[in-house]
């Protein structure tokens, strides 16, 4: 009887059987045509006429039932195979009328020869699993430039952190550096994609830069406008909130913008934390070892740190703590410069992000109609089953009715019947069974693709 279809047979399945399989034999003309075989043993010349002759075994010429579902397929399909036939139909009837009677003594050789001519009237066209397994690969492959024009990740999240230590009210031209911090982050921020979540940390901005204020200043780290979509009247709000003030705990603002981050772990989501300053750690923090912390946490952040007008030597801390960070470091003077690299990042984000989300929507839809045609293969295939399996068994009682077969013969061809199509139904539940788990696997390796390509261009530092 049919054998299961293992997951270790796909491939089989795929090449030998769905890719290469012969041509299905011509459907039988006419069932009359059927050759019914007697081998007569030639008597001897001496032998008296009078004499009863032997029984002879009862053979029908048909192909065996399939023993497995690539034989299922290439069986050829029957005469019969009408879903509208039923056993009454005149032409059914006559089928079955030219089939002689089966000796009471007939073994189970015979049984199955007469139960193989039976399935092979009604044996029905199942569909040809091809097309799917072909499917069952989506593949994303870059162009040169970076972008395809053909695992989720749920959110795309962006913290700023701002230094607003006393230093910052340094004019640039007509404005100071925290006017010009602000304005740029305004309007970054505004530029983002629409998917994104932003948040604004600043630190230093209480108290002042005198030494009996340190305490109070160094403890100054405030998540002024939570992790949330932009709103620009919400963020204009967080930004007026604050002026720069006093000393600069760095190094603990890091630490804060992990927590900030803890519900948006790096697996399923993408951080990205820009930190703006014009001076290095007052507070007697170690920013290196925070951004170490930073980089080997959960929520596994792209850093990118911005200097405005920072010395040499300042310079080469944040620098170190960038390193540290894995993250990005770059050094700008004046409004324009800290606008272009606010820009560039909101460009990149942008481009990023639509490429994304493009990639993601059209996996998944491709994932949903793989999905929807193996559910549709599966259904087909088992209504098949069902429609053979009453055809059959019901022709059974019918020649049982018209003398053809004993009671106990009809009842014992029904019950091999009924294991036939329990291990044929059983057989189809595990081949769909198998193609889900492959296109499952193959989901999460193209996501997993999608988002490594992704992670890799999105981070605003990155080179071209």
């Amino acid at each position: 009887m049919l054998r299961l279809f293992t997951p270790a047979a796909i491939i089989f399945f795929c090449f030998i059987f769905l890719a290469g399989c012969q041509d299905k034999q011509e459907t039988v003309d006419k069932v009359k045509e059927k050759e019914v075989v007697k081998v007569e043993e030639e008597k001897p010349a001496s032998e008296e006429t009078t004499a009863e002759p032997e029984e002879i075994p009862f053979h029908i010429d048909v192909p065996e039932m399939p023993s497995n579902l690539e034989e299922v397929v290439s069986y050829p399909v029957g005469l019969f195979a009408s879903k509208d036939t039923k056993v009454k139909d005149e032409a059914v009837q006559e089928a079955l009328d030219v089939i002689p009677p089966l000796s009471e003594t007939a073994n189970d050789e015979e049984l199955s020869n007469l139960l193989a001519y039976v399935y092979s009237l009604f044996k029905m066209d199942y569909d040809d699993p091809k097309v799917i397994i072909d499917s069952l690969s989506i593949a994303t492959t870059p162009e040169s430039e970076g972008i395809s024009e053909e695992e989720k990740t749920e959110t795309f999240n962006v913290e700023i952190i701002l230094d607003a230590s006393g230093s910052m009210k340094k004019t640039i031209g007509s404005k100071s550096m925290m006017e010009i911090a602000k304005e740029a982050i305004q309007e970054f921020a505004s530029t983002l994609p629409e998917e994104a979540n932003v948040g604004l940390r600043v630190y230093g901005h209480k108290g002042t830069g005198s030494d009996a204020d340190k305490a109070m200043s160094c403890a100054a780290n405030e998540l002024v406008y939570p992790i949330q979509p932009y709103s620009d009247s919400g963020l204009k709000e967080a930004l007026g909130k604050f002026n720069p003030s006093g000393w600069t705990p760095l190094a603990q603002s890091l630490l804060e913008a992990q927590q900030d981050l803890a519900q948006f772990k790096g697996e399923n989501h993408r951080n990205i934390i820009y930190l703006v300053s014009d001076g290095v750690e007052t507070c007697d923090g170690d920013p290196i070892a925070a951004a170490k912390s930073l980089k080997a946490s959960e929520i596994s952040p792209v850093v990118n740190i911005i200097g405005f007008d920072l010395g040499s030597k300042d310079e080469q801390q944040l620098m170190d703590v960038a390193e540290a960070a894995g993250g990005t470091y770059v050094n700008v003077r004046n409004h324009e410069q800290l606008k272009s690299q606010f820009n560039k990042a909101s460009a990149d984000a942008n481009k990023w992000m639509t490429w994304y989300q493009k990639e993601k929507s059209a996996t998944y839809d491709l994932a949903i109609s793989q999905q929807s045609a193996i559910y549709k293969l599966s259904n087909s295939w088992k209504n098949n089953i069902f429609k053979e399996k009453y055809l059959v068994q019901f022709s059974l009682q019918s020649l049982h009715t018209k003398g053809k077969i004993e009671k106990e013969q009809e009842l014992k061809m029904y019950n091999m019947a009924k294991e036939f199509y329990k291990e044929h139904f059983e057989s189809v539940e595990e081949m769909k069974n198998t193609l889900i788990d492959a296109r499952d696997e193959n989901l999460a390796s193209s996501l997993k693709e999608i988002k490594e390509i992704y992670n890799q261009n999105v981070s605003p530092g990155k080179k071209e």
